[in-house]
Protein backbone atom coordinates (compact mmCIF):
# COMPACT_ATOMS: atom_id res chain seq x y z
CA UNK A 1 0.00 0.00 0.00
CA UNK A 2 1.33 3.38 -0.93
CA UNK A 3 0.70 6.18 1.56
CA UNK A 4 0.28 9.74 0.42
CA UNK A 5 2.99 11.97 1.75
CA UNK A 6 1.97 14.05 4.80
CA UNK A 7 2.32 17.74 4.33
CA UNK A 8 4.07 19.45 7.23
CA UNK A 9 4.40 23.04 8.17
CA UNK A 10 7.27 23.63 10.48
CA UNK A 11 7.21 20.75 13.02
CA UNK A 12 3.41 20.09 12.94
CA UNK A 13 1.41 18.38 10.27
CA UNK A 14 -1.22 20.52 8.45
CA UNK A 15 -4.15 18.49 9.89
CA UNK A 16 -3.10 19.36 13.44
CA UNK A 17 -3.00 23.04 12.56
CA UNK A 18 -6.49 22.80 11.13
CA UNK A 19 -7.85 21.33 14.39
CA UNK A 20 -6.12 24.01 16.44
CA UNK A 21 -7.59 26.71 14.20
CA UNK A 22 -11.10 25.34 14.68
CA UNK A 23 -10.61 25.14 18.43
CA UNK A 24 -9.79 28.84 18.59
CA UNK A 25 -12.49 29.94 16.17
CA UNK A 26 -14.68 32.72 17.73
CA UNK A 27 -18.22 31.91 18.93
CA UNK A 28 -20.99 32.50 16.40
CA UNK A 29 -22.63 35.92 16.57
CA UNK A 30 -25.88 36.28 18.53
CA UNK A 31 -28.96 35.65 16.43
CA UNK A 32 -30.99 38.35 18.16
CA UNK A 33 -29.61 41.87 18.29
CA UNK A 34 -30.34 44.96 20.33
CA UNK A 35 -30.17 48.28 18.53
CA UNK A 36 -31.28 51.79 19.57
CA UNK A 37 -34.38 52.89 17.71
CA UNK A 38 -36.53 56.02 17.49
CA UNK A 39 -40.21 55.10 17.35
CA UNK A 40 -42.89 57.17 15.53
CA UNK A 41 -43.57 59.20 18.70
CA UNK A 42 -39.91 60.33 18.70
CA UNK A 43 -39.19 58.26 21.82
CA UNK A 44 -35.86 56.42 22.04
CA UNK A 45 -36.29 52.69 22.61
CA UNK A 46 -34.20 49.53 22.36
CA UNK A 47 -35.32 47.15 19.64
CA UNK A 48 -34.76 43.40 19.90
CA UNK A 49 -34.75 41.88 16.41
CA UNK A 50 -33.98 38.52 14.85
CA UNK A 51 -35.57 35.40 13.34
CA UNK A 52 -36.80 32.35 15.26
CA UNK A 53 -36.25 28.78 14.08
CA UNK A 54 -39.85 28.77 12.84
CA UNK A 55 -39.06 31.67 10.50
CA UNK A 56 -41.01 34.17 12.61
CA UNK A 57 -39.36 37.58 12.56
CA UNK A 58 -39.06 39.30 15.94
CA UNK A 59 -39.13 43.09 16.28
CA UNK A 60 -39.93 44.18 19.82
CA UNK A 61 -39.30 47.57 21.42
CA UNK A 62 -38.36 48.15 25.07
CA UNK A 63 -38.11 51.44 26.91
CA UNK A 64 -35.05 50.38 28.89
CA UNK A 65 -31.98 48.37 27.86
CA UNK A 66 -32.28 45.95 30.79
CA UNK A 67 -35.66 44.72 29.59
CA UNK A 68 -34.30 44.38 26.06
CA UNK A 69 -31.35 42.29 27.28
CA UNK A 70 -33.67 39.99 29.24
CA UNK A 71 -35.79 39.40 26.15
CA UNK A 72 -32.70 38.85 24.00
CA UNK A 73 -31.42 36.20 26.42
CA UNK A 74 -34.77 34.44 26.44
CA UNK A 75 -34.95 34.34 22.66
CA UNK A 76 -31.41 33.03 22.37
CA UNK A 77 -32.17 30.26 24.87
CA UNK A 78 -35.32 29.36 23.01
CA UNK A 79 -33.40 29.15 19.74
CA UNK A 80 -30.70 26.94 21.20
CA UNK A 81 -33.21 24.62 22.91
CA UNK A 82 -34.38 23.53 19.41
CA UNK A 83 -37.83 22.70 20.82
CA UNK A 84 -39.57 25.97 20.18
CA UNK A 85 -40.20 26.43 23.91
CA UNK A 86 -37.92 28.15 26.37
CA UNK A 87 -38.25 25.76 29.29
CA UNK A 88 -34.90 26.45 30.92
CA UNK A 89 -34.80 30.22 30.91
CA UNK A 90 -37.33 33.07 31.13
CA UNK A 91 -36.77 36.79 31.24
CA UNK A 92 -38.26 38.41 34.32
CA UNK A 93 -38.16 41.62 36.30
CA UNK A 94 -38.57 39.72 39.59
CA UNK A 95 -35.79 39.77 42.12
CA UNK A 96 -34.31 36.48 43.27
CA UNK A 97 -36.45 36.54 46.43
CA UNK A 98 -39.60 37.37 44.46
CA UNK A 99 -38.92 34.55 42.00
CA UNK A 100 -38.48 32.06 44.87
CA UNK A 101 -41.76 33.22 46.46
CA UNK A 102 -43.53 32.74 43.14
CA UNK A 103 -42.08 29.24 42.79
CA UNK A 104 -43.43 28.44 46.28
CA UNK A 105 -46.90 29.95 45.78
CA UNK A 106 -47.92 28.64 42.35
CA UNK A 107 -47.78 24.92 43.29
CA UNK A 108 -50.27 25.72 46.09
CA UNK A 109 -52.94 26.87 43.58
CA UNK A 110 -55.36 24.85 41.51
CA UNK A 111 -55.18 27.44 38.73
CA UNK A 112 -52.54 30.09 38.10
CA UNK A 113 -55.11 32.91 37.85
CA UNK A 114 -56.21 32.23 41.46
CA UNK A 115 -53.17 34.22 42.59
CA UNK A 116 -54.67 37.39 41.11
CA UNK A 117 -57.99 36.70 42.85
CA UNK A 118 -56.24 36.20 46.18
CA UNK A 119 -54.15 39.36 45.87
CA UNK A 120 -57.14 41.49 44.83
CA UNK A 121 -59.18 40.19 47.76
CA UNK A 122 -56.38 40.98 50.16
CA UNK A 123 -55.93 44.50 48.78
CA UNK A 124 -59.64 45.22 49.14
CA UNK A 125 -59.89 43.88 52.68
CA UNK A 126 -56.50 44.48 54.29
CA UNK A 127 -57.70 47.69 55.95
CA UNK A 128 -60.84 46.10 57.33
CA UNK A 129 -60.72 45.09 60.93
CA UNK A 130 -62.98 45.20 63.92
CA UNK A 131 -61.78 48.42 65.48
CA UNK A 132 -64.04 47.99 68.54
CA UNK A 133 -66.07 45.17 69.96
CA UNK A 134 -69.08 44.85 67.69
CA UNK A 135 -72.55 45.46 69.15
CA UNK A 136 -75.17 42.79 69.47
CA UNK A 137 -77.70 42.27 66.71
CA UNK A 138 -80.58 44.01 68.52
CA UNK A 139 -78.57 47.18 69.02
CA UNK A 140 -76.96 47.07 65.57
CA UNK A 141 -80.30 46.64 63.77
CA UNK A 142 -81.81 49.52 65.75
CA UNK A 143 -78.92 51.79 64.73
CA UNK A 144 -79.25 50.64 61.11
CA UNK A 145 -82.98 51.40 61.05
CA UNK A 146 -82.34 54.82 62.55
CA UNK A 147 -79.82 55.47 59.77
CA UNK A 148 -82.36 54.37 57.16
CA UNK A 149 -84.93 56.71 58.62
CA UNK A 150 -82.73 59.78 58.98
CA UNK A 151 -80.15 59.85 56.22
CA UNK A 152 -80.04 56.84 53.93
CA UNK A 153 -80.16 57.77 50.21
CA UNK A 154 -82.87 55.26 49.29
CA UNK A 155 -86.47 55.42 48.16
CA UNK A 156 -89.17 55.44 50.83
CA UNK A 157 -90.51 52.11 49.59
CA UNK A 158 -87.04 50.57 49.88
CA UNK A 159 -86.65 51.86 53.41
CA UNK A 160 -90.04 50.46 54.44
CA UNK A 161 -89.20 47.14 52.83
CA UNK A 162 -85.83 46.82 54.59
CA UNK A 163 -87.28 47.95 57.92
CA UNK A 164 -89.87 45.18 57.86
CA UNK A 165 -87.38 42.48 56.88
CA UNK A 166 -84.75 43.57 59.41
CA UNK A 167 -87.23 43.56 62.30
CA UNK A 168 -88.14 39.99 61.37
CA UNK A 169 -84.43 39.13 61.25
CA UNK A 170 -83.71 40.75 64.62
CA UNK A 171 -86.53 38.84 66.30
CA UNK A 172 -85.73 35.57 64.55
CA UNK A 173 -82.15 34.88 65.68
CA UNK A 174 -80.24 34.85 68.93
CA UNK A 175 -78.77 38.15 70.05
CA UNK A 176 -75.19 37.43 68.92
CA UNK A 177 -72.62 40.08 68.32
CA UNK A 178 -72.46 41.23 64.70
CA UNK A 179 -68.97 39.80 64.15
CA UNK A 180 -70.14 36.39 65.41
CA UNK A 181 -72.83 35.90 62.75
CA UNK A 182 -71.85 33.14 60.31
CA UNK A 183 -73.37 31.98 57.02
CA UNK A 184 -74.67 28.89 58.84
CA UNK A 185 -76.63 31.05 61.31
CA UNK A 186 -78.23 32.92 58.40
CA UNK A 187 -79.02 29.69 56.55
CA UNK A 188 -80.80 28.32 59.63
CA UNK A 189 -82.78 31.54 59.99
CA UNK A 190 -83.86 31.52 56.33
CA UNK A 191 -84.74 27.81 56.44
CA UNK A 192 -87.28 28.52 59.20
CA UNK A 193 -88.94 31.38 57.30
CA UNK A 194 -92.43 30.40 56.18
CA UNK A 195 -92.21 32.05 52.78
CA UNK A 196 -91.42 31.25 49.17
CA UNK A 197 -87.87 30.80 47.84
CA UNK A 198 -88.16 34.25 46.24
CA UNK A 199 -89.20 35.70 49.61
CA UNK A 200 -86.24 34.05 51.32
CA UNK A 201 -83.89 35.48 48.72
CA UNK A 202 -85.39 38.92 49.30
CA UNK A 203 -84.73 38.45 53.03
CA UNK A 204 -81.15 37.45 52.23
CA UNK A 205 -80.57 40.58 50.13
CA UNK A 206 -81.98 42.83 52.86
CA UNK A 207 -79.72 41.17 55.45
CA UNK A 208 -76.74 41.46 53.10
CA UNK A 209 -77.28 45.23 52.84
CA UNK A 210 -77.34 45.45 56.63
CA UNK A 211 -73.99 43.65 56.96
CA UNK A 212 -72.46 45.83 54.25
CA UNK A 213 -73.46 48.83 56.36
CA UNK A 214 -71.87 47.20 59.44
CA UNK A 215 -68.58 46.75 57.56
CA UNK A 216 -68.41 50.33 56.29
CA UNK A 217 -66.60 53.16 58.02
CA UNK A 218 -66.79 54.36 60.72
CA UNK A 219 -68.37 51.22 62.23
CA UNK A 220 -66.15 48.33 61.12
CA UNK A 221 -68.17 45.93 63.25
CA UNK A 222 -67.31 42.99 60.98
CA UNK A 223 -64.66 42.06 58.43
CA UNK A 224 -66.88 40.11 56.03
CA UNK A 225 -70.48 39.84 54.91
CA UNK A 226 -71.84 36.38 55.86
CA UNK A 227 -74.92 36.84 53.65
CA UNK A 228 -72.78 37.17 50.52
CA UNK A 229 -72.07 33.43 50.40
CA UNK A 230 -75.60 32.25 51.26
CA UNK A 231 -77.51 30.94 48.24
CA UNK A 232 -81.24 30.30 47.91
CA UNK A 233 -82.47 27.74 45.40
CA UNK A 234 -85.46 29.47 43.83
CA UNK A 235 -86.24 26.76 41.31
CA UNK A 236 -87.99 27.63 38.07
CA UNK A 237 -89.32 31.18 38.17
CA UNK A 238 -92.82 31.72 36.82
CA UNK A 239 -93.25 34.30 34.04
CA UNK A 240 -94.75 37.68 34.98
CA UNK A 241 -98.54 37.61 35.32
CA UNK A 242 -100.59 39.86 33.05
CA UNK A 243 -104.22 40.94 33.06
CA UNK A 244 -106.73 39.67 30.54
CA UNK A 245 -108.64 42.11 28.33
CA UNK A 246 -111.72 41.53 30.47
CA UNK A 247 -109.70 42.34 33.63
CA UNK A 248 -108.43 45.57 32.05
CA UNK A 249 -111.90 46.71 31.06
CA UNK A 250 -113.28 45.92 34.51
CA UNK A 251 -110.44 47.77 36.21
CA UNK A 252 -110.99 50.92 34.14
CA UNK A 253 -114.76 50.68 34.63
CA UNK A 254 -114.34 50.35 38.41
CA UNK A 255 -111.89 53.28 38.49
CA UNK A 256 -114.32 55.47 36.54
CA UNK A 257 -117.20 54.75 38.91
CA UNK A 258 -115.24 55.05 42.16
CA UNK A 259 -115.41 58.56 43.66
CA UNK A 260 -115.83 60.26 40.27
CA UNK A 261 -112.74 58.74 38.74
CA UNK A 262 -110.39 59.50 41.63
CA UNK A 263 -107.92 56.79 40.61
CA UNK A 264 -108.33 56.87 36.83
CA UNK A 265 -105.06 58.80 36.23
CA UNK A 266 -103.16 56.31 38.41
CA UNK A 267 -104.65 53.26 36.68
CA UNK A 268 -104.05 54.80 33.25
CA UNK A 269 -100.34 55.61 33.69
CA UNK A 270 -99.68 52.19 35.25
CA UNK A 271 -101.84 49.97 33.03
CA UNK A 272 -101.15 51.72 29.70
CA UNK A 273 -98.02 53.76 30.45
CA UNK A 274 -96.39 50.96 32.45
CA UNK A 275 -95.17 53.16 35.32
CA UNK A 276 -94.12 51.47 38.52
CA UNK A 277 -96.25 52.32 41.59
CA UNK A 278 -93.45 54.41 43.11
CA UNK A 279 -92.98 56.26 39.82
CA UNK A 280 -96.68 57.08 39.73
CA UNK A 281 -96.51 58.14 43.37
CA UNK A 282 -94.04 60.90 42.52
CA UNK A 283 -95.71 61.92 39.27
CA UNK A 284 -97.22 65.39 38.91
CA UNK A 285 -99.07 67.01 36.02
CA UNK A 286 -96.10 69.34 35.49
CA UNK A 287 -94.17 66.32 34.19
CA UNK A 288 -96.94 65.38 31.73
CA UNK A 289 -96.65 67.02 28.30
CA UNK A 290 -99.86 66.16 26.46
CA UNK A 291 -98.93 68.37 23.49
CA UNK A 292 -95.73 66.44 22.74
CA UNK A 293 -97.13 63.18 24.16
CA UNK A 294 -94.38 62.70 26.78
CA UNK A 295 -94.02 62.03 30.50
CA UNK A 296 -90.64 62.89 32.00
CA UNK A 297 -89.53 60.92 35.05
CA UNK A 298 -86.61 62.37 37.00
CA UNK A 299 -83.81 60.32 38.55
CA UNK A 300 -85.40 60.52 42.01
CA UNK A 301 -88.55 58.91 40.62
CA UNK A 302 -87.15 55.90 38.76
CA UNK A 303 -85.95 52.58 40.13
CA UNK A 304 -82.68 52.82 38.17
CA UNK A 305 -81.95 56.37 39.39
CA UNK A 306 -81.71 57.62 35.80
CA UNK A 307 -84.21 59.99 34.12
CA UNK A 308 -86.62 58.44 31.62
CA UNK A 309 -89.03 59.82 29.03
CA UNK A 310 -92.21 57.79 28.57
CA UNK A 311 -94.00 58.22 25.25
CA UNK A 312 -97.74 58.76 25.74
CA UNK A 313 -99.80 56.40 23.61
CA UNK A 314 -102.95 57.96 22.07
CA UNK A 315 -105.10 55.74 24.32
CA UNK A 316 -103.26 56.95 27.43
CA UNK A 317 -103.58 60.53 26.19
CA UNK A 318 -107.36 60.10 25.91
CA UNK A 319 -107.65 58.93 29.51
CA UNK A 320 -105.37 61.68 30.84
CA UNK A 321 -107.25 64.41 28.97
CA UNK A 322 -110.59 63.12 30.24
CA UNK A 323 -109.40 63.22 33.88
CA UNK A 324 -106.80 65.98 33.73
CA UNK A 325 -106.03 67.63 37.03
CA UNK A 326 -106.84 64.73 39.34
CA UNK A 327 -103.97 63.52 41.53
CA UNK A 328 -101.98 60.55 40.32
CA UNK A 329 -101.51 59.35 43.89
CA UNK A 330 -104.23 60.72 46.20
CA UNK A 331 -104.17 60.61 49.99
CA UNK A 332 -105.11 57.16 51.33
CA UNK A 333 -104.17 55.70 47.95
CA UNK A 334 -103.96 52.12 49.22
CA UNK A 335 -107.45 52.22 50.70
CA UNK A 336 -108.90 53.68 47.49
CA UNK A 337 -107.04 51.28 45.20
CA UNK A 338 -108.09 48.25 47.26
CA UNK A 339 -111.67 49.42 46.81
CA UNK A 340 -111.25 49.78 43.04
CA UNK A 341 -109.67 46.31 42.79
CA UNK A 342 -112.51 44.81 44.80
CA UNK A 343 -115.09 46.36 42.49
CA UNK A 344 -113.18 44.93 39.52
CA UNK A 345 -113.34 41.43 41.03
CA UNK A 346 -109.96 41.09 42.71
CA UNK A 347 -109.31 40.00 46.29
CA UNK A 348 -107.63 42.22 48.84
CA UNK A 349 -109.02 44.78 51.21
CA UNK A 350 -112.65 44.79 50.24
CA UNK A 351 -114.70 47.91 49.68
CA UNK A 352 -117.84 47.59 51.86
CA UNK A 353 -119.93 48.65 48.87
CA UNK A 354 -118.62 45.72 46.83
CA UNK A 355 -119.28 42.76 49.14
CA UNK A 356 -120.75 40.83 46.23
CA UNK A 357 -117.29 40.54 44.66
CA UNK A 358 -115.68 39.12 47.77
CA UNK A 359 -116.56 35.46 47.17
CA UNK A 360 -115.48 35.22 43.55
CA UNK A 361 -112.48 37.54 43.63
CA UNK A 362 -108.96 36.65 42.39
CA UNK A 363 -105.52 37.87 43.36
CA UNK A 364 -103.91 41.00 41.96
CA UNK A 365 -100.19 40.14 41.46
CA UNK A 366 -97.52 42.70 42.18
CA UNK A 367 -96.73 44.97 39.20
CA UNK A 368 -99.31 43.13 37.07
CA UNK A 369 -100.44 46.39 35.42
CA UNK A 370 -96.87 47.20 34.39
CA UNK A 371 -96.32 43.67 33.02
CA UNK A 372 -99.52 44.01 31.01
CA UNK A 373 -98.46 47.39 29.59
CA UNK A 374 -95.02 46.10 28.52
CA UNK A 375 -96.46 43.00 26.85
CA UNK A 376 -98.88 45.01 24.72
CA UNK A 377 -96.35 47.74 23.92
CA UNK A 378 -93.83 45.21 22.63
CA UNK A 379 -96.47 43.46 20.53
CA UNK A 380 -97.46 46.83 19.08
CA UNK A 381 -93.95 48.11 18.19
CA UNK A 382 -91.96 44.86 17.90
CA UNK A 383 -88.73 46.55 19.05
CA UNK A 384 -86.69 45.32 22.00
CA UNK A 385 -84.77 48.61 22.13
CA UNK A 386 -87.82 50.88 22.09
CA UNK A 387 -89.59 48.76 24.68
CA UNK A 388 -86.56 48.70 26.99
CA UNK A 389 -86.17 52.49 26.68
CA UNK A 390 -89.87 53.12 27.28
CA UNK A 391 -90.08 51.08 30.48
CA UNK A 392 -86.56 51.39 31.92
CA UNK A 393 -85.61 47.72 31.46
CA UNK A 394 -82.88 45.94 29.54
CA UNK A 395 -83.44 44.33 26.16
CA UNK A 396 -82.54 40.98 27.73
CA UNK A 397 -85.43 41.31 30.19
CA UNK A 398 -87.84 42.16 27.38
CA UNK A 399 -86.73 39.11 25.38
CA UNK A 400 -86.97 36.82 28.38
CA UNK A 401 -90.32 37.88 29.83
CA UNK A 402 -92.47 39.89 27.44
CA UNK A 403 -92.30 38.70 23.86
CA UNK A 404 -95.31 36.77 22.51
CA UNK A 405 -97.25 37.14 25.76
CA UNK A 406 -100.26 38.59 23.95
CA UNK A 407 -101.66 38.37 20.43
CA UNK A 408 -101.94 41.18 17.88
CA UNK A 409 -105.72 40.99 18.11
CA UNK A 410 -105.63 41.38 21.90
CA UNK A 411 -103.26 44.35 21.65
CA UNK A 412 -105.58 46.06 19.18
CA UNK A 413 -108.50 45.61 21.59
CA UNK A 414 -106.33 46.68 24.56
CA UNK A 415 -105.52 50.05 22.98
CA UNK A 416 -109.18 50.52 22.03
CA UNK A 417 -110.17 50.76 25.73
CA UNK A 418 -110.87 54.49 25.91
CA UNK A 419 -112.96 56.57 28.31
CA UNK A 420 -116.15 56.38 26.27
CA UNK A 421 -115.68 52.74 25.39
CA UNK A 422 -115.05 51.50 28.92
CA UNK A 423 -117.87 49.45 30.47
Amino acid sequence: MVLAPMVTIGKLPAIALDRRARAHRPEPQQRFKIVPFINPSSEKVWRVSGVKRTGERIRENYTDPAGARCRQTELEAEYLARTGEATALRSTRLSEVQARIAETVFPMLERDDELLTAVNFWRQNRHLHVAVESPRIDDAVDQYLAWLENGAPFRDATKRHWKTRMNVFKNGISNHRVAEITPEILENFLAKRNTSPAGKDTDRRAISRFFSWCIERPRRWAVSNPASVVRIDQGEKAPPAILTLDDCEKLFSAAKKYKRGLLVPYVAVCLIGGLRPDEAKRLTWQAVNLNDKEIRLESNQTKTKTPRVVKIHPTLAAWLKAYEGKSFFPVNWRKHFDAVKARAGFTGRIDPEAEADKKNGKTFPHDVMRHTAISHFFRDCGSYGLTAEQFGNSEAIIKKHYQSRVSSADTKKFYSIEPKAAK
